[in-house]
């Protein structure tokens, strides 16, 4: 574990964390938006580190949660379209199949038939 410096609020605070140094600021930056969206106040407020600590950790959590949805969604989007494509081609495979099979079937009726009345 390193530490880092997270400036949150106007305050910085040093943590301990085995992630990129990018993404923490990422999260404090997302948290600080969101705190600044619901309060007005313009002056610097003090978090305490703990509950600092909680909502970098439940950030995190969420910013995981978010990206497993997207890669989910991802791969859901892709096998449906497999899939789409798969039914597509073997409806197309059953009505070539079955047009010529119908009309070979009809042929070999006609055929089986003469044979039959020929032998009687």
């Amino acid at each position: 574990m390193r530490r880092l410096k997270v400036r949150f609020l106007d305050v910085d605070y040093v943590i301990k964390t085995d992630a990129e140094e990018d993404y923490v600021q990422k999260i404090a930056s997302y948290l600080e938006d969101k705190v600044k969206e619901i309060s007005k106040q313009e002056s610097a407020v003090v978090v305490p580190r703990s509950f600092l600590l909680a909502m970098l950790k439940i950030t995190d959590d969420y910013f995981k949660v978010e990206r497993d949805f997207e890669e989910f969604k991802d791969r859901a989007e892709e096998r449906s379209k497999r899939l789409v494509q798969i039914l597509e081609s073997s409806l197309n495979e059953n009505e070539s199949f079955n047009s010529g099979e119908g009309i070979r079937r009809e042929e070999l009726g006609k055929e089986e038939l003469e044979d039959s009345f020929k032998h009687r």
